[in-house]
Protein backbone atom coordinates (compact mmCIF):
# COMPACT_ATOMS: atom_id res chain seq x y z
CA UNK A 1 0.00 0.00 0.00
CA UNK A 2 1.35 3.42 -0.87
CA UNK A 3 2.41 5.42 2.39
CA UNK A 4 0.56 8.91 2.70
CA UNK A 5 1.43 11.91 3.88
CA UNK A 6 -0.86 13.84 6.63
CA UNK A 7 -0.13 16.17 9.04
CA UNK A 8 -1.18 15.15 12.53
CA UNK A 9 -1.17 16.35 16.38
CA UNK A 10 0.94 13.89 18.48
CA UNK A 11 -1.74 11.71 20.23
CA UNK A 12 -3.21 10.91 16.78
CA UNK A 13 -0.40 9.95 15.70
CA UNK A 14 0.08 7.60 18.23
CA UNK A 15 -3.30 5.87 18.32
CA UNK A 16 -2.37 5.47 14.66
CA UNK A 17 0.72 3.70 15.27
CA UNK A 18 -0.84 0.92 16.82
CA UNK A 19 -2.26 -0.48 13.77
CA UNK A 20 0.00 0.84 11.04
CA UNK A 21 3.64 2.43 10.47
CA UNK A 22 4.27 6.23 11.35
CA UNK A 23 6.99 8.16 10.21
CA UNK A 24 7.99 11.88 10.96
CA UNK A 25 9.03 13.53 7.57
CA UNK A 26 10.12 16.60 9.61
CA UNK A 27 12.26 16.67 12.68
CA UNK A 28 12.49 19.71 14.95
CA UNK A 29 10.09 21.62 17.21
CA UNK A 30 6.68 20.80 16.38
CA UNK A 31 4.38 23.49 14.63
CA UNK A 32 0.62 24.91 15.05
CA UNK A 33 -1.18 22.20 12.59
CA UNK A 34 -4.67 21.31 12.04
CA UNK A 35 -4.98 17.48 12.47
CA UNK A 36 -6.03 15.33 9.37
CA UNK A 37 -7.67 12.73 11.83
CA UNK A 38 -8.96 14.81 14.73
CA UNK A 39 -9.86 17.97 13.08
CA UNK A 40 -8.70 19.96 16.17
CA UNK A 41 -5.68 22.57 16.02
CA UNK A 42 -2.91 21.58 17.96
CA UNK A 43 0.81 21.17 17.80
CA UNK A 44 1.75 18.74 15.37
CA UNK A 45 3.93 17.67 12.64
CA UNK A 46 3.85 16.17 8.89
CA UNK A 47 3.90 12.12 9.18
CA UNK A 48 4.17 9.51 6.76
CA UNK A 49 1.22 6.88 7.54
CA UNK A 50 1.52 3.54 5.86
CA UNK A 51 1.53 -0.33 6.26
CA UNK A 52 -1.24 -3.14 6.61
CA UNK A 53 -3.27 -1.32 9.87
CA UNK A 54 -4.01 1.68 7.68
CA UNK A 55 -6.92 2.32 5.66
CA UNK A 56 -6.44 5.48 4.40
CA UNK A 57 -9.65 7.69 6.12
CA UNK A 58 -10.30 10.12 8.57
CA UNK A 59 -13.72 8.28 9.34
CA UNK A 60 -12.61 4.51 10.42
CA UNK A 61 -10.70 7.02 13.11
CA UNK A 62 -13.85 8.58 14.68
CA UNK A 63 -12.32 12.52 13.38
CA UNK A 64 -14.45 15.17 11.54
Amino acid sequence: MPKKTMMLCRPCADKLSVNATVRAVRRGVDMKITCQMCGRRRFGAEYEVGGKGYEGGVDDHGGK
